[in-house]
């Protein structure tokens, strides 16, 4: 017995509960009690849906052993679960939880994710393409209650099911309404006032910042970090004057001050060991940086630290 889903054929296996699929692309496990629905994309009157970055859309209830296992780097889109009642476990990107009802829950594209029932669970998920517009879901797990009630968000999306069938794309507004409906229903979910104008470069940028933070004593040269982000040092200079209005060097020597600071406040590293840390070769070149930087030498940064902490 087959079941298949869009390109993707998977084949149920000696008990007919169950449908699995190769290691490859994961493992689904999905009872015959379940029910899944899929809401059509392709019409004309899906456009508004498909325009703003959503590439499925479904309506699920479910029931034990249901579980979905999806590995890394396969799929590029991010999955968004909408919990409507019922419970179920994730693991992702190193962490595990429940998704409780009326929480999202947005598993990152490329990166695997396992979730499964705790019992009879109702759902809503939605397939979303790597666009700017969910540029801030890239890399990292979102988990949270949600800002909006998911009823009429779920209602919706019956309608649209019921009401898309009998229609052609001539006389289409009642689905396609629904389907602006919808779309603006899930960005308004994911998408805050904080997440506007994060671009894709941005956050990736955020990130190379991230891993010099980590490590600020590497060899974070320019063509290094311009490697980092596959372009040229040209272009790497451009990019950063243009997210932050510093140059690169200026980036990467707030970084370092900013960490010789706390490891001058809260460590009895000698400044030969702070040096060296934030990756100066000579402690005389990191005196003189450090004044240059904070108007005051590091070691007597240390003691006016240290006298404060006597006085109080």
């Amino acid at each position: 017995m087959t079941f298949r889903c869009r390109s993707l054929t998977v084949k149920f296996s000696l008990t007919p509960k169950y449908i699995t699929t190769n290691k490859d692309i994961g493992y689904y496990c999905i009872p015959d009690e379940c029910k899944d629905y899929h809401l059509s994309m392709v019409p004309d009157y899906a456009s508004p849906m498909r325009e703003c970055g959503i590439r499925g859309f479904g309506l699920h209830e479910v029931i034990p052993p249901y579980e979905i296992r999806r590995p890394s780097g396969i799929f590029p889109w991010h999955i968004a679960l909408i919990s409507l009642s019922g419970y179920a476990e994730f693991e992702c990107d190193g962490k595990r939880g429940t998704i409780e009802p009326n929480q999202i829950w947005v598993g990152p594209s490329n990166i695997a994710h396992h979730y499964y029932a705790k019992g009879n669970w109702k759902f809503v998920s939605v397939a979303l393409h790597e666009t700017n517009t969910f540029a801030h879901l890239e890399g990292k797990l979102l988990h949270r209650d949600l800002m909006y009630n998911s009823k009429s968000l779920y209602l919706a999306a019956q309608a649209y099911m019921s009401e898309s069938g009998g229609y052609d794309s001539a006389n289409s507004k009642v689905p396609q309404g629904l389907s602006v409906f919808l779309a603006d229903n899930i960005l308004r979910e994911l998408v805050t006032d904080s997440d506007k104008g994060h671009s894709r470069i941005r956050i990736r940028l955020d990130q190379l910042w991230e891993e010099v933070n980590a490590n600020p004593g590497a060899d974070w040269r320019l063509e290094n970090l311009a490697k980092r982000m596959h372009v040229s040092v040209r272009h790497f200079q451009r990019m950063i004057r243009e997210n932050y209005g510093l140059t690169t060097e200026a980036m990467l020597m707030r970084i370092r001050m900013e960490n010789a600071r706390e490891l001058i406040s809260f460590t009895d590293f000698t400044l030969s060991m702070v040096s060296d840390r934030i990756g100066y070769q000579c402690v005389y070149s990191f005196s003189k940086a450090f004044k240059r930087y904070f108007s005051i030498p590091p070691g007597a940064y240390r003691k006016s630290v240290i006298d404060g902490v006597r006085k109080s």
